[in-house]
């Protein structure tokens, strides 16, 4: 990536254009965002386990995502993870994304991974906090015409 392209959406998480990112693709249900996931070898901690980092990535990206479906430009403030469960290797996950409490500035969410099952293997609980100025003119600006529904199709 060129510094050029830094502001460009080039999330770890979700864009398509980081070649090295998870390609999370959320999509929209009943104010809650959902993406599905196949961990991979190249995401393991433990063997045969997705490493903690990775877990509290895609929590803290379905959390942002729930934000964004919203209309509500923000960013993380405070995280909290709960590791429930390993996350195993090559079994598919949902990750879910839901707005606690909208309080102004701050926004309580919360997220979870899921097995297919349905099981809570991990949680987190977040206050994110609304960007204003400059910072949220900026990413106005890299994610114009772009929709919510452009990356995040509904169910």
């Amino acid at each position: 990536m060129t510094e050029q392209d830094s502001g460009r959406h080039y999330c770890f998480g979700c864009s398509k254009h980081n070649p090295v990112g998870l390609h999370l693709s959320f999509r929209v249900e009943d104010g809650e965002v959902k993406a599905a996931f196949t961990p991979q070898a190249e995401h393991q901690g433990w063997p045969g386990f997705v490493h903690g980092g990775l877990v509290a990535t895609m929590l803290d990206e379905a959390m942002g995502w729930v934000t964004m479906s919203h209309g509500i430009w923000a960013v993380t403030g405070k995280i909290n993870v709960r590791y429930r469960d390993p996350v195993p290797l090559f079994q598919p996950v949902t990750i879910v994304g839901m707005i606690a409490k909208n309080r102004g500035r701050w926004i309580m969410v919360r997220a979870e991974v899921r097995s297919s099952e349905g099981i809570v293997l991990s949680e987190a609980d977040a206050i994110f906090m609304r960007v204003s100025g400059d910072r949220r003119a900026e990413l106005e600006e890299i994610f114009r015409g772009m929709t919510l529904e452009d990356v995040a199709k509904p169910l």
